[in-house]
């Protein structure tokens, strides 16, 4: 089923149309393997459109695929949407021709969250695929850096996605060993996953040459993002002193700098043309925007001093480019450049972290001849070329791609990120009823839908269960009918008490179940053939898998869908993520803290049993499929929910699991204070904060903030009716 040899990459960003330096990353990657006799697919989402293209260019399938109009934008955010849609075109493909050897994936974005999902929960075409992460540029790091608020939704949620396929992928490579130490304070206490350093691979052009006459400190240059991540105000800072102090060079910065800063509620770009404006007018500054390397060079035709300021950064590329073509690199010790540059010999390293440093080097270099420095950019030449020559990276690869041939993996757990507890493996989950769903329906006067639940019931593909209907004191004599009925006509077990509530009626009902499996399923909602099967054979399959969920099919008065994530802290603290009302679970862990706690009276009481559980170590997990259909009516238990009700339940639960929501104390306050309480929140992958600001119904302008993600023009025009609004 998978073809030696193939190495499919997911990617947002491959040349010409998409540039940067994962872009550059990919093209160079390719290109090494196909030389080396690879088969070389990379799937890249289209700028527009839901069609999907295939072309080949030197000998490389690019599979372009369209995402503009999908269903899943209408319950997940972009972001989050794209990453499914990477697991459909994936899916599409693995079962047209086979899975490659490996599908290598950016970390940015989580855009491989649902392949891997898919893989770690058995599904047929993804549960043998190995999958090698590269980080690149984690969002989780740089928006810290980059002073964007790091807890507002989607941000939070895509970071999210960042740290799992992290701590999930079967490989993961870095070409720093800066960047795999950057990350470990952003992951849990003790968290220290294998990283194999790799330097990117990257050609030098053969043209590229030095001209021997030239001066270099004519030219000072920035190259890269205008970001704060990129160390832009502290260059800008540090010039603008020395310029008061009577230094005669100019600066040229060249990058794009339409990236929204949160502090100033302005793009980077016109926040530097307002605080510099003196200094542009005067000619001491220069923004020129984007501009490729290549074009750089023919604009100036010169050697000259390329500065890269970072603040943190990987393996930048412009690093990489400046140096093949034999300019003089200054950079910070703050990423991965430090492993590459040799101070004083084939470049510059400054230190942030030591005040006036970066101001030392720059009149360091100024001082300099510009026969040493001409003699430098040479063997910043050489440098880039060794390091990064495609046999010598490609060697290195090959040792990881053999060992993911190799490793078996742990099929017998699931890669959770933050394990709350580990103790409850050495307990027994051996019950009398083998094998045996008890599938548990609490029931109050619902005689109009309960046998429609119940025919949903016995519909699933799992054969051996069993239907226990608690009858909660009903007193409606058409439903008390009605239940007799079912119970003559389906043969199901009926439990009958006084009326104690939701919660009490689930647990009757679990008390009375035989099975080793539990589920319960309110009596007007239904659920898919396949969910129970799927369920059981997860968690048959996972040791720390304790129950089960997926996603929501609205019906009756909604044809929504609601989207269900992977129940972990904090974001579980601070609102329910599951479809917690139609789980499955191992019975033994449900007797253990899954309980519905009777206080809950208002509701809530399924949330408070998923806490309860995953506090202590039992886990679940969700399948990505609206395999749950969730009858929305207009006497529902939900329309009843108000303001005092909520707030109540919210506390009562918060202070019984007091321990858990200390631990995670500081997330949960800045959660709230960036996002608002919980309970507005529809799923963490949407946009609240841009789309909010926009009436409902403009959802022409919604598309453009989609779009705008991705489209440095259209991002351009929305960053800035962005700011005129929040004004």
């Amino acid at each position: 089923m998978y073809q030696t040899n193939t190495y499919w990459i997911i990617t947002q960003e491959y040349p010409p149309a998409y540039g940067g330096g994962i872009g550059t990353y990919c093209y160079e990657t390719a290109h090494m393997l196909r030389e080396r006799g690879w088969a070389i697919t990379i799937f890249i989402p289209s700028r527009s459109g839901a069609s999907t293209s295939v072309k080949h260019v030197d000998g490389i399938r690019i599979v372009e695929f369209g995402i503009e109009g999908k269903t899943s934008l209408e319950y997940l955010g972009y972001d989050t949407a794209l990453a499914y849609e990477f697991s459909l075109i994936i899916e599409e493909y693995i079962k047209k021709e086979g899975g490659p050897q490996v599908l290598e994936s950016q970390e940015y974005g989580g855009i491989a969250y649902f392949i891997l999902q898919k893989k770690h929960l058995g599904y047929p075409y993804f549960a043998e695929l190995k999958v090698l992460l590269t980080l690149h540029a984690p969002s989780f790091l740089y928006h810290h850096y980059n002073r964007t608020p790091v807890y507002q939704l989607p941000y939070y949620w895509i970071a999210e996605m960042e740290r799992w396929c992290i701590h999930a992928a079967d490989a993961v490579i870095a070409p720093s060993k800066f960047i795999a130490e950057a990350i470990k304070p952003y992951f849990p206490k003790n968290w220290n996953r294998p990283i194999d350093i790799i330097p990117n691979p990257f050609r030098v052009s053969a043209q590229n040459s030095i001209q021997e006459n030239a001066d270099p400190k004519k030219n000072w240059f920035f190259f890269g993002k205008l970001t704060a991540q990129k160390g832009v105000f502290e260059l800008l800072k540090t010039t603008a002193q020395m310029w008061q102090k009577g230094w005669n060079h100019e600066l040229t910065m060249i990058g794009g700098g339409a990236h929204f800063y949160y502090p100033e509620n302005s793009s980077v770009e016109n926040f530097l043309k307002k605080k510099y404006e003196a200094e542009i007018k005067s000619g001491r500054l220069r923004l020129l925007g984007g501009m490729p390397a290549e074009k750089w060079k023919q604009k100036f035709g010169q050697q000259g001093i390329v500065i890269i300021p970072s603040i943190v950064d990987n393996y930048p590329y412009t690093v990489l480019e400046a140096m093949a073509m034999g300019q003089v690199v200054l950079a910070s010790m703050q990423g991965g450049q430090r492993e590459l540059i040799v101070h004083g010999e084939n470049g510059f390293l400054f230190d942030h972290e030591r005040e006036g440093d970066l101001e030392e080097k720059m009149q360091q270099i100024a001082r300099m001849p510009a026969e040493s420095l001409l003699a430098i950019g040479k063997k910043a030449m050489a440098a880039a070329s060794f390091i990064h020559e495609y046999q010598r990276i490609y060697e290195l690869k090959l040792k990881t791609i053999e060992q993911l041939r190799i490793q078996a993996g742990d099929r017998a757990n699931f890669p959770f990120l933050r394990n709350t507890n580990t103790n409850f493996f050495a307990e027994s989950q051996q019950t009398k009823g083998q094998d045996l769903l008890s599938v548990v329906i609490p029931y109050y006067n619902m005689g109009e839908y309960v046998e429609e639940t119940v025919k949903s019931v016995l519909g699933s593909t799992y054969s051996n269960k069993e239907i226990i209907v608690v009858d909660d004191g009903s007193n409606k004599r058409a439903s008390v009918d009605k239940l007799e009925e079912i119970q003559r006509k389906y043969g199901v077990t009926v439990v009958r008490q006084s009326n104690k509530g939701l919660p009490g009626a689930r647990n009757a009902g679990a008390r009375a179940a035989k099975g080793k499996y539990l589920a319960f399923l309110d009596p007007d909602d239904k659920v898919h053939p396949e969910y129970y099967t799927r369920a059981i054979n997860i968690l048959e399959s996972k040791a720390n898998v304790f129950f089960v969920g997926c996603w929501a099919q609205y019906f009756g008065n909604s044809k929504n869908k609601w989207p269900a994530f992977q129940p972990e802290p904090p974001y579980l603290l601070y609102h329910n993520m599951v479809c917690s009302s139609a789980l499955v679970y191992k019975k033994s862990g449900f007797e253990k803290y899954g309980w519905n706690d009777p206080r809950l009276e208002y509701g809530f009481e399924d949330w408070e049993s998923v806490v309860s559980m995953v506090k202590n170590g039992m886990h679940g997990v969700v399948i990505p499929e609206p395999w749950f259909y969730y009858r929305v009516r207009k006497d529902s238990m939900v329309r009843k929910f108000n303001q005092g009700r909520i707030l109540f339940s919210y506390r009562y639960i918060a202070e019984k699991h007091a321990d858990i929501y200390s631990d995670y104390a500081s997330e949960l306050v800045n959660l709230l204070n960036t996002n608002g309480p919980g309970y507005s929140i529809d799923n963490p992958s949407l946009d609240y904060h841009h789309f909010g600001i926009l009436p409902k119904k403009l959802r022409v302008l919604k598309k453009l903030v989609r779009k705008a993600k991705k489209i440095p023009v259209l991002r351009k025009l929305i960053l800035k009716t962005y700011s005129i609004i929040k004004k």
